[in-house]
């Protein structure tokens, strides 16, 4: 099994608390020019050289000594006292311990040794016997036309060959090549040895490309200074090598990304050249690059001790994510090997993350204007004052951490990824705008969640993956190297940003926030970078900007897409704006869907506009008050909806313009998913849109009953085409969530609520169009989804004899209390289809009052064979028996005195009875109750005593 770290006994601290910046980063009058450092002004001697550089001792102890500068070191310095080997070194010196810098150490050592003694890593450097000659060729300071002053003397020097020769040996040894240098004539191979003389002798050749394509133009008889230069490299190179006590260094570009074919050439040429003689010789390697820095911007190098608690802590977090990722063994173990190399890197790079680094030697090296060192040096020296000034840092300075908010940092970033007027933009709406969608994030994640307040997150990353936005990565080597795109991909960027301070889990989340909100960010599938030019989502901003200046098309969007859900429905009327919008006497219970204004209007307002729906039609009073429910819009999902209608419709704008816009096919991609995601929220909105409805109800007039949703989640979703069902979402709220609209009708709900059988006289018969009127007329009676339930309750009641039927115009009620009616025209005591009841001409008469032999006194409404069926009062479900109406001595036509009720019923159905109890108790006065439970396995005795007994007790309905 392979083994994870264990937690740091030390909790990292703030890297501000730990380390001291160098004084020349903390200075008040520190300058950027603190890190410029060019050969030919500190051979010169010139006083605008900042002192760091100018003085040996001071230089030394702000240089890390590599093991590379070390082993040129030794080597220069053993040839300078005649010892074998290679005198023509060429350096290799990449990001990290410029050329500049190495070519100052040679020069410092060769002419004050004993300075070098001030650093531990020089003990045991050779020590030249004599006083060493320098000479030092920059050919950034010499003038092709001109030549270059030479200092005392009232002549210039022409040529390269010239000003070595002055410079090794003053007048008489420039006396050697006089003549060549004024007719710009490279000097012969003797000419060089005798300028050389006995030595000892260091020659730094530094920017000589850049001499020589300046020297292209100037002519020489039938040749040019360039190509006497060329001959003149040559031949010095031959010359060196044969000498005893003389050493050549020289340095090349090694990036020439803006060089036509033609200086390339002559890099190749001069390359060419020097290499027969020169030993190819690199000052840093590797992880040393990290020290360099450390030791140029911190007072001090950190101890193995200070960065431990750090490094372990990454350790940790890294080898975490890495195992919570992996899915074989090796992976695992993987993982584990990468923490430990990241801790190893972090505590040797301590207080800057390797990632930070990395990036710069690695990507930046890749921009033409990336000065390597001195940028690299001068963008940190400000990150470093920048998190001085605010006065806290985090455990690291890591690609997250980097302070753009300061505009020094900014100005110092820009300067060297040479960017800067173009991102303006990008930084408004993305990282540093009072509304940028990275501090967006932020603050809405701080108020979701305390404990992220201060932390960033969204930020940090953004900030991060615009470090990576510039260079790119370098793939093969030589003729087939390429330079990747800019760009970081997620790995990269986890690796980078995940810590102590950060969690994966977190940085997941917010990436993907930024992926899907940032303006300028764009992503390909693998990797993430910040652009100049908008991605679609700021296309999209820009659009639905555009659609917000005029919401009728928005609404009316919106509207159409309700329609549509609502499925033309015929009891369902979309945002009526009269009372006329809603029809009347349409014996359906219908919906009306308020208007999306409708939420944000005042209690008030929306209270009179919903009484005047239920109280009109038009300039008429509305019959069918009773058969209206106005669903009404929750305010929040509005705003939600209408945001993600308004991406929606501008979504179809951008594609239309795809061509005209020239979009990518990833864009094209990238826009198809943000389409699919509003169309999901759009989905989501309107399945939460309508949650509450208003039903009037009777109290002293008309006033509101407000149904709502509740803690039962409705479970009417999406259908087929994945669209939000909204009616049928809303009829369920009625209809089974809240049950205030029915599907069902017990027969006796008729006879109790238009009174069939009371009244003096009594009333035998009504017609089924009042009973349909009534349901729908009259509040408080049981509201019913449509007059088909009437149709079902008259053809049970037929069956179950609660009441006979007949088709046509109502009979008249002869003197012996008998409709007359042909008897076979009445349908009673037997099965009636639905389809055989017409509700506008058909009538209903009592048992009593039907024309064929009366029941016996005393008669009870049996059930059907089969089993008794009775339903809940209001029309829902249950089983029990009939009730048994007995009538007082004179016969049926006289006032009811008893009324018998037997049901079964469960929790839910024991409630849907409980209101018609309520009413029978109101009739009768008083009630005697009878309740018979059982239960197979026995009732639980605290229960049954506290639940059951003492409430009753105390209600004083038992002892």
């Amino acid at each position: 099994m392979t083994a994870t770290p264990t937690t740091s006994p030390t909790k990292p601290k703030p890297w501000l608390e730990v380390v001291a910046l160098h004084p020349d980063v903390t200075s008040e009058n520190f300058s950027e020019d603190i890190f410029a450092l060019d050969i030919g002004p500190l051979a010169d001697g010139l006083p605008n050289v900042p002192a760091v550089y100018r003085d040996p001792e001071h230089f030394f102890r702000v240089s890390y000594l590599t093991k590379g500068l070390r082993s040129l070191l030794a080597d220069v310095l053993s040839r300078l006292n005649a010892n074998p080997g290679n005198r023509v070194l060429k350096l290799i010196t990449p990001f990290g311990g410029g050329k500049s810098h190495t070519m100052a150490s040679l020069l410092h050592a060769a002419r004050k040794r004993k300075a070098l003694d001030v650093i531990p890593e020089a003990e045991g450097l050779p020590r030249p016997t004599k006083s060493v000659n320098t000479a030092v060729f920059d050919g950034q300071f010499f003038d092709v036309t001109n030549g270059k002053q030479i200092p005392g003397e009232d002549f210039r020097a022409k040529t390269v060959w010239g000003w070595i020769a002055w410079s090794l040996g003053k007048l008489p040894c420039y006396e050697i090549v006089r003549k060549q240098d004024e007719a710009r004539v490279a000097p012969g191979g003797d000419e060089i040895l005798k300028m050389l003389g006995k030595g000892p002798n260091l020659i730094l050749l530094d920017e000589v490309l850049v001499y020589l394509i300046k020297a292209g133009g100037i002519k020489v008889h039938e040749s040019t200074l360039r190509e006497q230069t060329l001959a003149f490299i040559q031949s010095l190179t031959t010359a060196v090598s044969n000498t005893d006590n003389t050493a050549l260094v020289f340095s090349l570009q090694t990036s020439r990304p803006n060089e036509s074919m033609d200086y390339v050439g002559l890099f190749q040429a001069v390359d060419h050249l020097a290499a027969r003689k020169d030993q190819l010789r690199e000052p840093v390697e590797g992880n040393e690059v990290l020290s360099v820095i450390q030791r140029r911007l911190l007072s001090r190098l950190p101890t193995a001790d200070e960065a431990t608690p750090a490094a372990t802590a990454y350790q940790e977090k890294i080898t975490q994510m890495g195992v919570a990722y992996a899915n074989t063994k090796g992976e695992r173990e993987q993982a584990v090997q990468d923490g430990i190399d990241l801790r190893d890197r972090v505590r040797a790079a301590y207080p800057f993350h390797p990632a930070l680094i990395d990036l710069m030697r690695e990507r930046w090296a890749a921009i033409p204007d990336f000065q390597r060192t001195r940028g690299a040096l001068r963008f940190l020296a400000a990150c470093l004052r920048a998190v001085r000034k605010e006065g806290r840092s985090g455990t690291l300075l890591g690609p997250g951490d980097v302070p753009m908010q300061d505009s020094e940092v900014r100005l110092a970033f820009f300067k060297e990824v040479g960017q800067q007027a173009d991102f303006q933009a990008m930084l408004e709406k993305d990282l540093l705008g009072a509304n940028a969608t990275a501090r967006r994030i932020d603050e809405r994640r701080a108020r979701e969640n305390p404990s992220e307040m201060g932390k960033r997150y969204a930020a940090r990353l953004a900030t991060a993956i615009l470090m990576y936005s510039f260079g790119g990565l370098r793939r093969g080597s030589g003729e087939s190297s390429q330079v990747l795109p800019p760009g970081v991909t997620e790995a990269d960027l986890m690796n980078a940003c995940v810590g102590p301070d950060m969690d994966s889990t977190t940085a997941m989340a917010c990436l993907k926030e930024l992926r899907d909100q940032c303006l300028y960010l764009h992503y390909d599938g693998k990797s993430y970078c910040f652009k100049k030019d908008p991605n679609v989502t700021l296309l999209i901003e820009q659009e639905v900007g555009a659609i917000a200046r005029d919401e009728r098309h928005v609404s009316a969007k919106i509207k159409e897409m309700l329609e549509e859900r609502i499925g033309g429905a015929r009891n369902a009327f979309v945002w009526p704006q009269k009372t006329d919008s809603i029809d009347d006497r349409d014996p359906r219970f219908l919906i009306g869907y308020m208007p999306l204004e409708f939420a944000s209007q005042q209690k008030a307002e929306r209270e009179r506009t919903a009484k005047e729906l239920f109280e009109k039609f038009g300039d008429k009073p509305r019959q069918y008050r009773n058969g209206l429910g106005l669903a009404v819009p929750t305010e929040d999902e509005v705003q939600v909806l209408r945001q993600s209608v308004r991406k929606l419709m501008a979504i179809a704008r951008v594609k239309e313009n795809a061509k005209k816009l020239n979009l990518t096919d990833d864009q094209k991609e990238q826009l198809r998913e943000k389409e699919d995601t509003e169309k999901g929220s759009v989905e989501s909105a309107f399945l939460k849109l309508y949650t509450e409805v208003w039903l009037p109800k009777l109290n002293d007039g008309i006033t509101i009953e407000k149904i709502a949703v509740g803690g039962r989640p409705l479970q009417t979703r999406l259908d087929d085409h994945r669209k939000a069902k909204v009616h049928e979402r809303v009829m369920e709220l009625i209809e089974q969530v809240q049950k205030r609209v029915f599907e069902t009708l017990i027969p006796g709900k008729i006879v109790d609520l238009f009174q069939l059988g009371a009244g003096d006289p009594p009333r035998l018969g009504i017609k089924t169009n009042e009973v349909v009127d009534g349901f729908f007329s009259f509040l408080g009676f049981t509201r019913l989804r449509d007059a088909a339930v009437i149709k079902k309750a008259i053809a049970r009641g037929v069956k179950e004899r609660t009441f006979g039927y007949t088709p046509g115009s109502p009979p008249t009620l002869g003197g012996d209390g008998k409709f007359q009616v042909a008897p076979s025209r009445v349908r009673f005591d037997m099965t009636a289809a639905d389809d055989e009841i017409d509700l506008d001409s058909g009538f209903l008469m009592l048992p009593q009052a039907i024309p064929i032999a009366a029941p016996a006194p005393g008669f009870a409404l049996t059930p059907p064979p089969g089993g008794p069926e009775h339903g809940p009062p209001e029309g829902g479900g249950g089983t029990g028996t009939p009730p048994e109406i007995t009538p007082p001595p004179g016969g049926p036509q006289g006032p009811q005195t008893q009324v018998q009720l037997a049901f079964k019923a469960d929790r839910n159905q024991l409630y849907s009875a409980w209101s018609a109890i309520a009413n029978l108790a109101d009739m009768a006065g008083k009630l005697s109750v009878t309740v018979h439970a059982e239960n197979p396995t026995g009732f639980d005795r605290n229960k049954l005593q506290n639940g059951v007994l003492e409430p009753l007790r105390e209600a004083d309905l038992i002892e």
